[in-house]
């Protein structure tokens, strides 16, 4: 029985170490990945034309980036340093705030989502060429269990096993 309460009280330990665990990560940044601001300059030779484009979102390094006309999307992340390991690569949303997007069968949209995994698949032909304040959006995978869920699921298991060790311990006081 022993054993029982000791093997109960580490699990309530490491149950109130996961919680404070995760509550430290959501406190860590914002949402997209621009914690601090950054702009990359990148020229290919001097006096070349460069357009303005924003990155944000879940890639390694997030900013404004100024680049050369026609740029296509998989060179401007390759430029970013590639995406994180919580990229959503199904899921990229390209906007514009001074015009619309013009999709690859010529509709014109406000904004644009594009499965990056798919043009990667298909070959460079359908790969999307970046257009003057194009804003590229990296979303984050959803996770399986909401970080909400997580914390209410932790909360419940430490309260419930500090019950049990208490009732536990309380009928072997008095047996």
């Amino acid at each position: 029985m022993r054993s029982l309460i000791t093997g109960l009280i580490i699990y309530s330990t490491l149950c109130s170490q996961v919680f404070s665990a995760t509550t430290n990560e959501q406190s860590k940044g914002p949402k997209y990945g621009m914690s601090s601001p950054s702009e990359f300059v990148f020229e290919s030779y001097p006096n070349q034309d460069l357009i303005p484009i924003r990155l944000l979102g879940a890639v390694k390094n997030a900013g404004l980036y100024h680049i050369p006309a026609n740029m296509k999307l998989t060179t401007l992340l390759s430029l970013a340093g590639g995406t994180n390991n919580e990229a959503d690569l199904e899921n990229i949303v390209i906007g514009n705030d001074q015009k619309n997007i013009i999709a690859s069968n010529g509709e014109e949209k406000k904004s644009l989502n594009l499965n990056l995994e798919e043009i990667l698949k298909e070959g460079a032909k359908n790969d999307y060429t970046l257009s003057p304040n194009d804003i590229v959006l990296i979303k984050n995978k959803s996770p399986l269990i909401s970080n909400d869920s997580f914390r209410i699921i932790s909360i419940v298991s430490v309260v419930l096993t500090t019950l049990l060790t208490a009732v536990i311990i309380k009928d072997k006081i008095y047996d």
